[in-house]
């Protein structure tokens, strides 16, 4: 070790003096790393990770996966394979009228949102609910439900086909569609704006086409609907504008732009039944539009 010592000391002795020095300053350096390494050690002492700042996004994701957890479960409760006794559990029905019930009454029985925007979406369409089975058309309420609460639905009679009366639908307006008819105030306006847009009803099956009406509220008001198909607007067909065609519910934009490209290379129509040959006109098509259209007689000198 001493040899070794020497021959060092030896070895640094025959350096130049800036040499020596550069290794001095290096030594130097080395040992005031080490005791500052040492000192670092002592005076701060290991910390660990600190998760707790993250904590709250922890319990917001383990919360947002029960919450989903819960809703496969609620959902299952719906499905058609509910059985009695977890509809029971589920439900905590008393005596209401379905027609307009406020969403709380609906969550205080019991139902879903799920099975409540279902319902509510019914309603707005102008859906309602003259008998108990009705309900039965709300495809989210099970058969069991069903069960559960058919003895507390209550559907007051003041409202009675008794009290509806005839409608001439080409010359009526909403407060008498509502009046008379017991439709909704949505599809009374919405059966007029309809009748406007076409120029009038040459048949009460087209009560159908209005967004609402389902089969089950037409058949209801069938037999109280009266047409007058002279009171229909119609458009001559030689003087009408592109737009204004296709303003009419039944042209669109190919059956509007077929009927003015023949004309625009007859110069007119001479009788209604030339739109037969044009291409894209079906008997069918040509059968429904034709109460809608009308040539203009020429003036005779």
């Amino acid at each position: 070790m001493l040899a070794k010592l020497n021959s060092w000391l030896r070895a640094f002795f025959t350096l130049n003096k800036s040499e020596q020095r550069g290794i001095i300053v290096l030594v130097i350096l080395i040992v005031l790393v080490g005791l500052l390494n040492l000192l670092l050690t002592v005076l701060i002492p290991e910390s660990k990770p600190d998760f707790s700042i993250h904590q709250k996004k922890i319990d917001d994701f383990l919360n947002e996966q029960k919450r989903l957890s819960d809703s496969v479960e609620n959902n299952k409760v719906n499905s058609d394979d509910i059985d009695h006794e977890a509809a029971v559990n589920k439900l905590a029905p008393f005596i209401f009228n379905p027609n307009k019930l406020p969403v709380e009454e609906w969550e205080k029985m019991g139902f879903t949102m799920d099975q409540i925007r279902t319902i509510k979406n019914y309603e707005e369409k102008g859906g309602s609910f003259k008998r108990k089975e009705d309900l039965k058309k709300i495809y989210t309420i099970s058969d069991q439900e069903y069960r559960i609460i058919e003895p507390f639905i209550v559907i007051p009679v003041s409202k009675n086909t008794s009290t509806r009366k005839q409608v001439e639908l080409n010359s009526t307006n909403a407060t008498e569609l509502i009046n008379s008819l017991l439709l909704s105030s949505k599809l009374a306006e919405r059966t007029i704006k309809f009748r406007n847009l076409l120029g009038g009803f040459y048949k009460k099956e087209q009560l159908r086409e209005v967004y609402g009406i389902s089969n089950d509220i037409y058949e209801d008001v069938k037999d109280y609907l009266t047409i007058d198909p002279d009171l229909i607007k119609k458009l001559n067909i030689n003087e009408i504008e592109f737009k204004g065609l296709m303003a009419h519910p039944y042209f669109d934009y190919q059956l509007a732009k077929s009927i003015f490209d023949v004309r625009n290379q007859i110069g007119k129509f001479d009788q209604l039944d030339q739109l037969k040959h044009i291409d894209g006109i079906s008997d069918s098509t040509y059968a429904k539009v034709s109460y809608y259209l009308y040539i203009r007689p020429e003036k005779t000198k």
